[in-house]
């Protein structure tokens, strides 16, 4: 008997001499806190040509994550109070920001200076050191572990900026964007999220897009990084076309935009796998509320998608092609003309030279869509189409009956 126990404390002290340097790398890994009078930390910047009062919450924010990228990781916290954002910043591997109540990020428009330009996005998920290389990530393999978390009342205002984005997820490992209130979008995503391998994205809120010719744009857009549907266009990347996996978009509020969720171009082939969108809530879409195009094992249940286009002409709260064994329950379907319509689908334009994508629905799928609940619908069924760009035949309707 003490022979065994002798063992079992031999094991578990080995076990730790592995252990603990993870847990302590984890636990020692700097916190940093700064608010709207902050300095960068990397003194340099202050003697920048282009450090000025219309650029210093940029530079503060640049110089503390890239001090985190040298130290492996850390948090840093922004107190209350407006930063203004006039060019990309870059985030690094293993980074917590916490947004503290009263934050607000907004796109500046303006930096005073020639050397230094404005761009369309306010961050992106790649280190510092490589944001300005080229080809450097592929598949899975770009920086990982990054949380944005909102604490109270923050919000990301794009001021209605034409093509700006709030945040670029590509080749990325394990994220998290949580409580944060996200506004005033125009012809551009709130996320953009491309060849990404586990995400949570849960109880924000994506509010407003400006009027514009182009209703399709989602809030949240999924995509691939290809060179030729154009779809992605960070020069970081290496356009493998990776596509995204196990992304979790829950209890979040979507109301008026182009579109709240969806893809809008897919790389033939390649599937977004195992997307759950679940208790959301979606109105007032200018378009379909939510676009599935090449995803494999969707979950998508207990959203309430409400007023699409005022419930008029044929837009769907769900339209879907290429997708994969799709499970679609719960949901609440409200003032839309049509539920849900499943139809082959060719990329228009950049990647139209890809080969026709189809659906592969299971009796199984379809008993499964009947649990869907429909209020002042136009059409209480759901459409199946089995021809590309054909629409008055080879059509099943599945009838929702409550």
């Amino acid at each position: 008997m003490l022979k065994k126990t002798a063992r079992i404390i031999v094991i578990i002290m080995f076990m730790l001499c592995f252990l603990t340097p993870a847990i302590t790398d984890a636990a020692s890994r700097p916190t940093y806190t700064i608010t709207t009078k902050s300095v960068p930390i990397d003194k340099q910047m202050l003697k920048y040509s282009t450090y000025n009062k219309y650029t210093k919450q940029y530079y503060v924010i640049r110089s503390y994550l890239e001090k985190l990228e040298k130290q492996g990781g850390g948090t840093l916290v922004l107190k209350k109070g407006t930063y203004s954002i006039p060019s990309t910043l870059y985030v690094p591997s293993n980074v917590t920001i916490r947004f503290q109540n009263g934050v607000k990020i907004v796109k500046g428009n303006k930096t005073n200076t020639k050397k230094l330009k404005t761009t369309k996005t306010l961050f992106q998920f790649i280190r510092p050191s490589r944001s300005l290389k080229k080809n450097v990530y592929d598949k899975y393999r770009g920086e990982k572990n990054i949380s944005f978390i909102g604490e109270g009342t923050v919000s990301f205002d794009l001021k209605y900026e034409k093509d700006a984005i709030a945040i670029v997820a590509g080749h990325n490992q394990n994220l998290t964007i949580e409580n944060i209130r996200f506004y005033h979008v125009n012809s551009g995503h709130f996320l953009e999220i491309d060849a990404t391998n586990k995400a949570m994205i849960k109880n924000n809120q994506f509010i407003d897009a400006s009027p514009s010719a182009n209703k399709l744009k989602e809030g949240i857009n999924l995509d691939t990084p290809d060179r030729t549907t154009k779809g992605f266009g960070h020069p970081w990347s290496k356009f493998d076309k990776t596509p995204n996996r196990n992304i979790t978009i829950e209890h979040n509020v979507f109301q008026n935009l182009g579109r709240a969720i969806g893809t809008h171009k897919y790389s033939e082939g390649k599937y977004h796998e195992n997307v759950v969108l679940r208790n959301n809530k979606i109105s007032k879409t200018k378009s379909d509320a939510i676009r599935v195009m090449n995803w494999s094992n969707p979950t998508i249940e207990n959203n309430t998608i409400e007023n699409v286009d005022s419930g008029k002409g044929t837009l769907r709260g769900i339209l879907a092609s290429g997708v994969i064994n799709p499970t679609i329950k719960g949901n609440t379907f409200k003032q839309v003309s049509r539920t849900m319509q499943f139809m082959p689908w060719k990329n228009e334009g950049p990647g139209s030279q890809y080969a026709i994508t189809d659906n592969q629905i299971t009796p199984e799928n379809i008993d499964v869509f009947k649990t869907n609940h429909l209020i002042q619908v136009k059409e209480d069924f759901v459409r199946i189409n089995h021809q590309y760009n054909v629409f008055d035949k080879f059509t099943d309707k599945i009838w929702i009956t409550e």
